[in-house]
Protein backbone atom coordinates (compact mmCIF):
# COMPACT_ATOMS: atom_id res chain seq x y z
CA UNK A 1 0.00 0.00 0.00
CA UNK A 2 1.30 3.43 -0.82
CA UNK A 3 0.37 4.95 2.49
CA UNK A 4 -0.54 3.55 5.85
CA UNK A 5 -3.97 4.72 6.80
CA UNK A 6 -6.35 1.96 7.56
CA UNK A 7 -9.72 2.45 9.20
CA UNK A 8 -12.04 -0.27 10.39
CA UNK A 9 -14.02 0.13 7.23
CA UNK A 10 -10.89 -0.36 5.18
CA UNK A 11 -10.21 -3.79 6.66
CA UNK A 12 -12.38 -5.22 3.90
CA UNK A 13 -9.90 -4.07 1.32
CA UNK A 14 -7.14 -5.99 3.06
CA UNK A 15 -8.93 -9.31 2.97
CA UNK A 16 -8.45 -11.84 0.15
CA UNK A 17 -10.40 -10.78 -2.90
CA UNK A 18 -10.97 -14.20 -4.43
CA UNK A 19 -14.13 -14.93 -2.45
CA UNK A 20 -17.39 -13.24 -3.20
CA UNK A 21 -18.22 -10.20 -1.11
CA UNK A 22 -21.63 -11.77 -0.61
CA UNK A 23 -19.95 -14.59 1.30
CA UNK A 24 -18.48 -12.22 3.88
CA UNK A 25 -20.07 -11.12 7.11
CA UNK A 26 -20.58 -7.49 7.97
CA UNK A 27 -17.04 -6.13 8.28
CA UNK A 28 -18.23 -3.36 10.59
CA UNK A 29 -19.07 -5.94 13.22
CA UNK A 30 -15.95 -8.10 13.26
CA UNK A 31 -15.67 -9.82 16.61
CA UNK A 32 -12.50 -9.08 18.54
CA UNK A 33 -11.48 -12.72 18.75
CA UNK A 34 -11.18 -12.88 14.95
CA UNK A 35 -8.61 -10.07 15.01
CA UNK A 36 -6.24 -12.20 17.08
CA UNK A 37 -6.64 -15.14 14.74
CA UNK A 38 -6.11 -13.36 11.45
CA UNK A 39 -2.73 -11.78 10.47
CA UNK A 40 -4.49 -9.43 8.08
CA UNK A 41 -6.88 -8.14 10.72
CA UNK A 42 -4.11 -7.82 13.31
CA UNK A 43 -2.07 -5.80 10.82
CA UNK A 44 -5.07 -3.60 10.11
CA UNK A 45 -5.45 -3.02 13.85
CA UNK A 46 -1.88 -1.68 14.04
CA UNK A 47 -2.41 0.37 10.89
CA UNK A 48 -5.25 2.11 12.70
CA UNK A 49 -2.93 2.90 15.61
CA UNK A 50 -0.67 4.93 13.32
CA UNK A 51 -3.46 7.47 12.90
CA UNK A 52 -3.08 8.48 16.55
CA UNK A 53 0.36 9.98 15.88
CA UNK A 54 -0.05 13.76 15.38
CA UNK A 55 0.34 15.06 11.85
CA UNK A 56 0.09 18.50 10.26
CA UNK A 57 -0.85 21.33 12.65
CA UNK A 58 -0.81 24.84 11.18
CA UNK A 59 -1.54 26.48 14.53
CA UNK A 60 1.84 25.59 16.06
CA UNK A 61 3.66 28.16 13.90
CA UNK A 62 1.29 30.90 15.04
CA UNK A 63 2.31 30.17 18.64
CA UNK A 64 5.97 30.94 17.91
CA UNK A 65 8.18 33.61 16.41
CA UNK A 66 7.87 31.91 12.99
CA UNK A 67 4.55 33.47 12.02
CA UNK A 68 2.03 36.01 13.12
CA UNK A 69 -0.78 34.66 15.22
CA UNK A 70 -2.01 34.34 18.74
CA UNK A 71 -3.95 32.10 21.01
CA UNK A 72 -3.42 30.85 24.51
CA UNK A 73 0.26 30.03 24.04
CA UNK A 74 1.13 33.64 23.29
CA UNK A 75 -1.26 35.68 25.37
CA UNK A 76 -1.21 34.04 28.76
CA UNK A 77 -4.76 32.72 28.67
CA UNK A 78 -3.91 29.13 29.58
CA UNK A 79 -5.75 28.02 32.72
CA UNK A 80 -6.96 24.70 34.18
CA UNK A 81 -10.40 25.67 32.85
CA UNK A 82 -8.99 26.56 29.41
CA UNK A 83 -5.89 24.40 29.07
CA UNK A 84 -3.80 23.33 26.12
CA UNK A 85 -5.02 19.79 26.35
CA UNK A 86 -3.55 16.65 24.85
CA UNK A 87 -4.60 13.48 26.65
CA UNK A 88 -4.58 10.52 24.22
CA UNK A 89 -5.42 7.79 26.69
CA UNK A 90 -8.11 6.29 24.48
CA UNK A 91 -5.40 5.73 21.86
CA UNK A 92 -3.03 4.40 24.50
CA UNK A 93 -5.74 1.98 25.60
CA UNK A 94 -5.95 0.69 22.03
CA UNK A 95 -2.18 0.17 21.90
CA UNK A 96 -2.25 -1.53 25.30
CA UNK A 97 -5.04 -3.81 24.12
CA UNK A 98 -3.02 -4.85 21.11
CA UNK A 99 0.22 -5.28 23.07
CA UNK A 100 -1.49 -7.41 25.69
CA UNK A 101 -3.45 -9.63 23.32
CA UNK A 102 -0.81 -10.22 20.66
CA UNK A 103 1.47 -11.67 23.37
CA UNK A 104 -1.18 -13.85 25.02
CA UNK A 105 -1.21 -17.37 23.49
CA UNK A 106 -4.62 -18.00 25.05
CA UNK A 107 -5.99 -15.09 22.98
CA UNK A 108 -3.78 -14.87 19.89
CA UNK A 109 -3.56 -17.87 17.57
CA UNK A 110 -1.55 -16.22 14.80
CA UNK A 111 1.34 -18.53 13.97
CA UNK A 112 3.61 -16.10 12.16
CA UNK A 113 5.96 -15.23 15.04
CA UNK A 114 8.04 -12.83 12.97
CA UNK A 115 4.95 -10.82 12.04
CA UNK A 116 3.69 -10.79 15.62
CA UNK A 117 7.06 -9.59 16.89
CA UNK A 118 7.20 -6.79 14.34
CA UNK A 119 3.62 -5.64 14.95
CA UNK A 120 4.27 -5.67 18.68
CA UNK A 121 7.31 -3.44 18.19
CA UNK A 122 5.27 -1.05 16.03
CA UNK A 123 2.57 -0.77 18.71
CA UNK A 124 5.15 -0.19 21.44
CA UNK A 125 6.74 2.55 19.34
CA UNK A 126 3.38 4.27 18.88
CA UNK A 127 2.64 4.06 22.60
CA UNK A 128 6.05 5.52 23.46
CA UNK A 129 5.45 8.28 20.92
CA UNK A 130 2.12 9.23 22.52
CA UNK A 131 3.61 9.26 25.99
CA UNK A 132 6.44 11.50 24.84
CA UNK A 133 3.93 13.92 23.33
CA UNK A 134 2.35 14.24 26.78
CA UNK A 135 5.64 14.43 28.68
CA UNK A 136 6.95 17.33 26.61
CA UNK A 137 3.74 19.23 27.49
CA UNK A 138 3.17 18.25 31.13
CA UNK A 139 6.17 16.40 32.45
CA UNK A 140 5.12 13.29 34.35
CA UNK A 141 1.79 11.68 33.48
CA UNK A 142 0.13 8.42 34.55
CA UNK A 143 1.91 5.47 32.97
CA UNK A 144 -0.67 2.89 31.95
CA UNK A 145 0.79 -0.18 30.29
CA UNK A 146 -2.29 -2.42 30.38
CA UNK A 147 -5.87 -1.69 29.30
CA UNK A 148 -7.84 -0.62 32.38
CA UNK A 149 -10.94 -2.54 33.35
CA UNK A 150 -13.90 -1.21 35.31
CA UNK A 151 -12.78 -3.35 38.24
CA UNK A 152 -9.36 -1.65 38.33
CA UNK A 153 -8.48 1.35 40.49
CA UNK A 154 -9.01 4.12 37.97
CA UNK A 155 -7.81 6.89 40.31
CA UNK A 156 -4.24 6.73 39.03
CA UNK A 157 -1.51 9.18 39.99
CA UNK A 158 1.01 10.93 37.80
CA UNK A 159 4.31 9.14 37.48
CA UNK A 160 7.42 11.24 37.85
CA UNK A 161 8.87 12.79 34.74
CA UNK A 162 11.96 10.62 35.18
CA UNK A 163 9.86 7.46 35.36
CA UNK A 164 8.11 8.46 32.15
CA UNK A 165 11.39 9.13 30.35
CA UNK A 166 12.85 5.85 31.58
CA UNK A 167 9.82 3.99 30.26
CA UNK A 168 9.86 5.73 26.88
CA UNK A 169 13.60 5.17 26.44
CA UNK A 170 13.37 1.49 27.40
CA UNK A 171 10.47 0.93 25.02
CA UNK A 172 12.21 2.58 22.10
CA UNK A 173 15.43 0.68 22.74
CA UNK A 174 13.47 -2.57 22.66
CA UNK A 175 11.63 -1.58 19.47
CA UNK A 176 14.81 -0.71 17.64
CA UNK A 177 16.14 -4.22 18.24
CA UNK A 178 13.16 -5.82 16.47
CA UNK A 179 12.05 -3.47 13.72
CA UNK A 180 13.41 -4.04 10.20
CA UNK A 181 15.83 -1.76 8.40
CA UNK A 182 13.30 -1.20 5.64
CA UNK A 183 10.12 -2.49 4.02
CA UNK A 184 9.08 -3.32 0.52
CA UNK A 185 6.87 -0.88 -1.38
CA UNK A 186 3.66 -2.42 -0.06
CA UNK A 187 4.52 -1.48 3.54
CA UNK A 188 6.49 1.70 2.97
CA UNK A 189 5.75 4.15 5.75
CA UNK A 190 5.74 1.75 8.67
CA UNK A 191 8.17 2.53 11.47
CA UNK A 192 11.64 1.14 10.84
CA UNK A 193 14.65 0.52 13.02
CA UNK A 194 16.06 3.84 11.82
CA UNK A 195 12.85 5.67 12.73
CA UNK A 196 12.80 4.18 16.23
CA UNK A 197 16.45 5.05 16.76
CA UNK A 198 16.00 8.58 15.40
CA UNK A 199 12.98 9.18 17.59
CA UNK A 200 14.89 7.93 20.61
CA UNK A 201 17.67 10.34 19.68
CA UNK A 202 15.10 13.15 19.77
CA UNK A 203 13.82 11.95 23.16
CA UNK A 204 17.34 11.87 24.58
CA UNK A 205 17.99 15.38 23.27
CA UNK A 206 14.89 16.62 25.08
CA UNK A 207 15.94 14.71 28.19
CA UNK A 208 19.30 16.52 28.17
CA UNK A 209 17.86 19.97 27.43
CA UNK A 210 17.20 22.58 30.12
CA UNK A 211 13.47 21.84 30.45
CA UNK A 212 14.20 18.28 31.60
CA UNK A 213 17.77 18.69 32.77
CA UNK A 214 17.63 21.73 35.07
CA UNK A 215 20.98 20.90 36.70
CA UNK A 216 22.67 20.43 33.30
CA UNK A 217 23.81 16.91 34.06
CA UNK A 218 26.66 16.29 31.55
CA UNK A 219 25.94 12.54 31.49
CA UNK A 220 22.60 13.21 29.84
CA UNK A 221 24.27 15.26 27.14
CA UNK A 222 26.85 12.52 26.62
CA UNK A 223 24.07 9.98 26.26
CA UNK A 224 22.29 12.17 23.71
CA UNK A 225 25.54 12.69 21.82
CA UNK A 226 26.50 9.02 21.73
CA UNK A 227 23.10 7.84 20.61
CA UNK A 228 22.50 10.47 17.95
CA UNK A 229 25.98 9.90 16.53
CA UNK A 230 25.36 6.14 16.40
CA UNK A 231 21.97 6.70 14.77
CA UNK A 232 23.37 9.04 12.14
CA UNK A 233 26.11 6.54 11.28
CA UNK A 234 23.49 3.82 10.94
CA UNK A 235 21.21 5.92 8.71
CA UNK A 236 24.06 6.90 6.40
CA UNK A 237 25.07 3.26 6.11
CA UNK A 238 21.48 2.45 5.14
CA UNK A 239 21.59 4.93 2.25
CA UNK A 240 19.78 7.90 3.80
CA UNK A 241 21.01 11.24 2.49
CA UNK A 242 20.01 14.87 2.24
CA UNK A 243 17.53 15.44 -0.56
CA UNK A 244 19.36 17.51 -3.19
CA UNK A 245 16.37 19.72 -4.02
CA UNK A 246 15.06 21.28 -0.81
CA UNK A 247 11.91 22.51 -2.54
CA UNK A 248 10.92 18.93 -3.40
CA UNK A 249 11.59 17.66 0.11
CA UNK A 250 7.92 17.26 0.99
CA UNK A 251 6.46 16.80 -2.48
CA UNK A 252 8.81 13.99 -3.53
CA UNK A 253 7.37 11.70 -0.89
CA UNK A 254 9.41 9.06 0.93
CA UNK A 255 12.64 10.33 -0.61
CA UNK A 256 16.05 9.36 0.73
CA UNK A 257 15.97 12.00 3.49
CA UNK A 258 12.68 10.82 5.01
CA UNK A 259 13.16 8.66 8.10
CA UNK A 260 9.58 8.67 9.35
CA UNK A 261 6.50 10.34 7.89
CA UNK A 262 2.85 10.63 8.87
CA UNK A 263 1.25 9.44 5.70
CA UNK A 264 -1.79 10.93 4.01
CA UNK A 265 -3.68 9.90 0.90
CA UNK A 266 -6.76 11.13 -0.90
CA UNK A 267 -9.16 9.39 -0.60
CA UNK A 268 -8.55 8.10 2.89
CA UNK A 269 -6.70 10.23 5.35
CA UNK A 270 -6.38 13.86 4.23
CA UNK A 271 -5.71 17.28 5.68
CA UNK A 272 -6.59 20.87 4.77
CA UNK A 273 -3.17 22.42 5.40
CA UNK A 274 -2.76 23.31 1.73
CA UNK A 275 -6.00 25.28 1.84
CA UNK A 276 -5.17 26.90 5.18
CA UNK A 277 -1.75 28.14 4.06
CA UNK A 278 -2.49 29.19 0.48
CA UNK A 279 -3.49 32.74 -0.47
CA UNK A 280 -7.27 33.11 -0.41
CA UNK A 281 -7.35 33.44 -4.21
CA UNK A 282 -6.13 29.86 -4.49
CA UNK A 283 -8.04 28.44 -1.56
CA UNK A 284 -11.59 28.05 -0.35
CA UNK A 285 -13.00 28.84 3.08
CA UNK A 286 -9.52 28.87 4.61
CA UNK A 287 -6.44 31.06 4.52
CA UNK A 288 -4.05 32.86 6.77
CA UNK A 289 -1.97 30.07 8.25
CA UNK A 290 1.80 30.26 8.65
CA UNK A 291 2.22 33.87 7.52
CA UNK A 292 5.98 34.53 7.90
CA UNK A 293 6.88 37.69 9.75
CA UNK A 294 9.56 40.07 8.59
CA UNK A 295 11.73 38.79 11.45
CA UNK A 296 11.40 35.26 10.08
CA UNK A 297 12.44 36.38 6.61
CA UNK A 298 15.47 38.09 8.13
CA UNK A 299 16.71 34.75 9.49
CA UNK A 300 17.49 33.35 6.04
CA UNK A 301 21.15 33.81 5.11
CA UNK A 302 22.38 34.97 1.74
CA UNK A 303 24.23 32.62 -0.60
CA UNK A 304 27.42 33.96 1.00
CA UNK A 305 26.13 32.90 4.40
CA UNK A 306 25.65 36.44 5.70
CA UNK A 307 22.73 37.84 7.66
CA UNK A 308 21.02 40.54 5.62
CA UNK A 309 17.99 41.99 7.38
CA UNK A 310 15.56 44.76 6.69
CA UNK A 311 17.64 46.93 9.01
CA UNK A 312 20.43 46.68 6.46
CA UNK A 313 18.30 48.30 3.74
CA UNK A 314 19.68 51.79 3.24
CA UNK A 315 17.65 54.91 2.56
CA UNK A 316 16.70 54.96 -1.09
CA UNK A 317 17.65 51.29 -1.59
CA UNK A 318 15.22 49.09 -3.51
CA UNK A 319 13.29 46.89 -1.06
CA UNK A 320 13.49 44.10 -3.62
CA UNK A 321 17.15 43.72 -2.66
CA UNK A 322 15.88 42.13 0.53
CA UNK A 323 14.82 39.04 -1.39
CA UNK A 324 17.83 38.65 -3.69
CA UNK A 325 20.62 36.12 -3.33
CA UNK A 326 19.09 34.22 -0.42
CA UNK A 327 19.80 30.55 0.14
CA UNK A 328 17.62 27.95 -1.59
CA UNK A 329 15.49 27.38 1.50
CA UNK A 330 14.19 30.93 1.30
CA UNK A 331 12.80 30.49 -2.22
CA UNK A 332 11.38 27.06 -1.32
CA UNK A 333 9.60 28.44 1.73
CA UNK A 334 8.75 32.14 1.35
CA UNK A 335 6.31 33.84 -1.03
CA UNK A 336 7.25 37.52 -1.34
CA UNK A 337 6.19 40.50 -3.40
CA UNK A 338 6.54 39.89 -7.16
CA UNK A 339 7.62 36.27 -6.69
CA UNK A 340 5.96 33.66 -8.89
CA UNK A 341 3.45 31.44 -7.10
CA UNK A 342 0.73 29.39 -8.78
CA UNK A 343 2.18 30.69 -12.05
CA UNK A 344 1.28 34.25 -11.08
CA UNK A 345 3.28 37.24 -9.95
CA UNK A 346 2.28 37.93 -6.38
CA UNK A 347 0.90 41.27 -5.25
CA UNK A 348 0.83 41.01 -1.48
CA UNK A 349 1.06 44.55 -0.25
CA UNK A 350 -2.61 45.44 -0.12
CA UNK A 351 -3.65 43.65 3.06
CA UNK A 352 -0.70 43.66 5.43
CA UNK A 353 -2.41 45.80 8.06
CA UNK A 354 -5.64 43.80 8.16
CA UNK A 355 -6.17 40.97 10.57
CA UNK A 356 -7.25 38.49 7.95
CA UNK A 357 -6.74 37.88 4.27
CA UNK A 358 -10.39 37.03 3.63
CA UNK A 359 -12.09 38.99 0.92
CA UNK A 360 -8.88 40.18 -0.68
CA UNK A 361 -7.24 39.03 -3.85
CA UNK A 362 -4.04 37.53 -2.51
CA UNK A 363 -3.39 39.90 0.37
CA UNK A 364 -1.26 38.68 3.26
CA UNK A 365 -1.30 39.54 6.97
CA UNK A 366 2.47 40.05 6.91
CA UNK A 367 3.33 40.77 3.31
CA UNK A 368 4.48 37.15 2.92
CA UNK A 369 3.08 33.65 2.56
CA UNK A 370 4.64 30.27 3.18
CA UNK A 371 4.91 27.78 0.34
CA UNK A 372 6.74 24.92 2.09
CA UNK A 373 5.07 21.57 1.33
CA UNK A 374 2.27 23.23 -0.61
CA UNK A 375 1.25 21.26 -3.69
CA UNK A 376 0.54 23.89 -6.32
CA UNK A 377 -0.91 21.25 -8.66
CA UNK A 378 -3.97 20.77 -6.43
CA UNK A 379 -7.14 22.52 -7.46
CA UNK A 380 -8.88 24.87 -5.06
CA UNK A 381 -11.31 22.09 -4.19
CA UNK A 382 -8.66 19.40 -3.80
CA UNK A 383 -6.58 21.64 -1.54
CA UNK A 384 -9.21 20.97 1.14
CA UNK A 385 -8.24 17.30 1.11
CA UNK A 386 -4.49 17.19 0.54
CA UNK A 387 -2.56 13.94 0.65
CA UNK A 388 0.89 15.47 1.21
CA UNK A 389 2.77 13.61 3.93
CA UNK A 390 4.00 15.25 7.11
CA UNK A 391 7.67 14.39 7.57
CA UNK A 392 8.06 13.84 11.26
CA UNK A 393 11.73 12.81 11.18
CA UNK A 394 14.22 13.48 8.42
CA UNK A 395 17.94 13.09 8.20
CA UNK A 396 18.61 16.80 8.65
CA UNK A 397 16.98 16.64 12.08
CA UNK A 398 19.16 13.72 13.14
CA UNK A 399 22.20 15.68 11.94
CA UNK A 400 21.24 18.77 13.90
CA UNK A 401 20.26 16.74 16.97
CA UNK A 402 23.73 15.23 16.84
CA UNK A 403 25.28 18.67 16.29
CA UNK A 404 23.46 20.16 19.28
CA UNK A 405 24.60 17.38 21.58
CA UNK A 406 28.13 17.58 20.17
CA UNK A 407 28.34 21.24 21.18
CA UNK A 408 27.36 20.41 24.74
CA UNK A 409 30.04 17.71 25.10
CA UNK A 410 32.75 19.97 23.70
CA UNK A 411 32.97 18.63 20.14
CA UNK A 412 32.50 21.83 18.19
CA UNK A 413 34.30 20.44 15.16
CA UNK A 414 31.71 17.70 14.74
CA UNK A 415 28.86 20.16 15.12
CA UNK A 416 30.47 22.45 12.56
CA UNK A 417 30.71 19.60 10.06
CA UNK A 418 26.94 19.07 10.31
CA UNK A 419 26.29 22.77 9.76
CA UNK A 420 28.53 22.80 6.70
CA UNK A 421 26.68 19.91 5.10
CA UNK A 422 23.26 21.39 5.68
CA UNK A 423 24.25 24.85 4.48
CA UNK A 424 25.92 23.35 1.40
CA UNK A 425 22.61 21.68 0.49
CA UNK A 426 20.96 25.06 0.94
CA UNK A 427 23.20 26.48 -1.80
CA UNK A 428 25.39 28.59 0.47
CA UNK A 429 28.88 29.11 -0.98
CA UNK A 430 31.82 27.48 0.75
CA UNK A 431 33.88 30.68 0.55
CA UNK A 432 33.24 34.27 -0.44
CA UNK A 433 35.22 37.17 -1.85
CA UNK A 434 33.45 39.46 0.62
CA UNK A 435 36.19 40.83 2.94
CA UNK A 436 33.79 40.50 5.90
CA UNK A 437 33.69 36.75 5.30
CA UNK A 438 37.43 36.13 5.08
CA UNK A 439 38.32 32.87 6.82
CA UNK A 440 34.71 31.74 7.07
CA UNK A 441 33.23 28.56 5.61
CA UNK A 442 29.64 28.61 4.40
CA UNK A 443 29.37 31.95 6.14
CA UNK A 444 30.38 30.57 9.55
CA UNK A 445 33.47 31.02 11.65
CA UNK A 446 35.09 27.58 12.16
CA UNK A 447 36.66 28.86 15.40
CA UNK A 448 33.42 29.65 17.20
CA UNK A 449 33.42 29.12 20.94
CA UNK A 450 30.81 26.89 22.59
CA UNK A 451 28.29 29.69 23.12
CA UNK A 452 28.61 30.87 19.52
CA UNK A 453 28.37 27.33 18.13
CA UNK A 454 25.31 26.62 20.26
CA UNK A 455 23.61 29.68 18.83
CA UNK A 456 24.66 28.75 15.29
CA UNK A 457 23.07 25.31 15.64
CA UNK A 458 19.87 26.82 17.02
CA UNK A 459 19.75 29.34 14.22
CA UNK A 460 20.19 26.60 11.63
CA UNK A 461 17.31 24.66 13.19
CA UNK A 462 15.08 27.72 12.86
CA UNK A 463 15.70 28.11 9.14
CA UNK A 464 15.94 24.44 8.21
CA UNK A 465 12.72 23.38 9.98
CA UNK A 466 10.63 26.49 9.47
CA UNK A 467 6.92 25.57 9.58
CA UNK A 468 7.71 21.91 10.28
CA UNK A 469 6.28 22.06 13.84
CA UNK A 470 9.64 21.88 15.56
CA UNK A 471 10.12 25.46 16.76
CA UNK A 472 7.58 25.55 19.59
CA UNK A 473 9.05 22.47 21.24
CA UNK A 474 12.62 23.71 20.74
CA UNK A 475 11.78 27.03 22.40
CA UNK A 476 10.22 25.19 25.33
CA UNK A 477 12.99 22.64 25.88
CA UNK A 478 15.60 25.43 25.75
CA UNK A 479 13.30 27.42 28.08
CA UNK A 480 13.52 30.57 25.98
CA UNK A 481 9.87 30.77 25.01
CA UNK A 482 8.85 33.46 27.46
CA UNK A 483 12.04 35.43 26.79
CA UNK A 484 11.38 35.58 23.04
CA UNK A 485 7.62 35.92 23.03
CA UNK A 486 6.86 38.26 25.94
CA UNK A 487 6.35 41.94 25.26
CA UNK A 488 5.14 44.06 22.41
CA UNK A 489 6.43 44.58 18.90
CA UNK A 490 7.99 41.17 18.39
CA UNK A 491 6.47 40.21 15.05
CA UNK A 492 6.03 42.58 12.12
CA UNK A 493 4.40 42.78 8.73
CA UNK A 494 6.05 44.48 5.79
CA UNK A 495 3.66 47.04 4.33
CA UNK A 496 4.47 48.03 0.76
CA UNK A 497 3.08 50.89 -1.29
CA UNK A 498 3.72 50.72 -5.02
CA UNK A 499 4.52 54.01 -6.69
CA UNK A 500 3.72 55.10 -10.22
CA UNK A 501 7.28 54.35 -11.34
CA UNK A 502 7.04 50.79 -10.02
CA UNK A 503 9.18 51.35 -6.95
CA UNK A 504 7.94 50.76 -3.42
CA UNK A 505 7.81 52.74 -0.25
CA UNK A 506 7.54 50.61 2.83
CA UNK A 507 7.24 50.47 6.59
CA UNK A 508 6.91 47.81 9.28
CA UNK A 509 3.57 47.25 10.94
CA UNK A 510 3.43 45.82 14.46
CA UNK A 511 1.34 42.67 14.28
CA UNK A 512 1.62 42.25 18.05
CA UNK A 513 -0.13 45.48 18.95
CA UNK A 514 -1.59 43.51 21.85
CA UNK A 515 1.34 42.68 24.13
CA UNK A 516 2.15 39.01 24.47
CA UNK A 517 2.19 37.99 28.11
CA UNK A 518 3.38 34.43 28.29
CA UNK A 519 2.92 32.63 31.59
CA UNK A 520 6.38 31.65 32.84
CA UNK A 521 4.93 28.31 33.94
CA UNK A 522 4.13 27.53 30.30
CA UNK A 523 6.97 25.00 30.16
CA UNK A 524 4.81 22.52 32.06
CA UNK A 525 1.14 22.89 31.29
CA UNK A 526 -1.73 22.56 33.77
CA UNK A 527 -4.02 19.59 34.21
CA UNK A 528 -7.55 20.10 33.00
CA UNK A 529 -9.94 20.87 35.84
CA UNK A 530 -12.58 18.49 34.51
CA UNK A 531 -10.05 15.66 34.35
CA UNK A 532 -8.97 16.37 37.92
CA UNK A 533 -12.59 16.31 39.04
CA UNK A 534 -12.93 12.83 37.54
CA UNK A 535 -9.70 11.71 39.20
CA UNK A 536 -8.91 13.40 42.56
CA UNK A 537 -5.47 11.72 42.58
CA UNK A 538 -4.42 13.65 39.47
CA UNK A 539 -2.25 16.34 41.02
CA UNK A 540 -2.20 19.81 39.50
CA UNK A 541 1.10 20.94 37.99
CA UNK A 542 3.25 23.15 40.20
CA UNK A 543 2.76 26.83 39.40
CA UNK A 544 -0.89 26.44 38.45
CA UNK A 545 -3.44 27.15 41.19
CA UNK A 546 -1.29 25.91 44.07
CA UNK A 547 -0.36 22.76 42.19
CA UNK A 548 1.77 20.23 44.06
CA UNK A 549 3.21 18.11 41.23
CA UNK A 550 6.75 19.24 40.36
CA UNK A 551 7.64 18.00 36.83
CA UNK A 552 11.33 18.69 37.44
CA UNK A 553 11.56 16.85 40.77
CA UNK A 554 14.23 14.19 40.62
CA UNK A 555 15.58 15.30 37.28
Amino acid sequence: MKKIFITCAAILALLPSCASVLDKEDMNSISEDKVWADPTLATAFVNGLYVSIPGWDVSLADATDEATGGGSWCYGTVTPDSPIWYWPYSNIRNTNTFIQNIQDPSVCSIENEQLKSRLLAEARFIRAYLYFEMVKRYGGVPLLTKPQELTDDLMVRRNSTKECFDFIITELEACSQVLPDSYDAADEGRVTKGAAQSFLGRVLLFRASKQFNPNNNPQLWQQAYDYNKKTLDYLLAQGYALQEDYEKLFLDEMNKEVVFAIRYINPGRTHNRDAAVRPIKFSQNASGGCHPTQETVDHFPTVDGKRFTIEDIQEGQDIRDLWKNRDKRFYATIVYQESIYFNEEMELQENAENDYAYGKNVGSKTGYYSKKAIDQSLSITDAQASGTDYIDIRLAEVMLNYAEAAVEVGKNDEAFDMLKQIRKRAGIHETSTDPELKGKLYGLDPNMNQTEMREAVREERFVEFLFEQKRLWDMRRWMIYDQIMNGQGKRHALVLNKQANGDYTWYLFDRDNTPMITNQNIYFLPMKRGEMSNNPNLEQTKGWENGTFDPQAGL
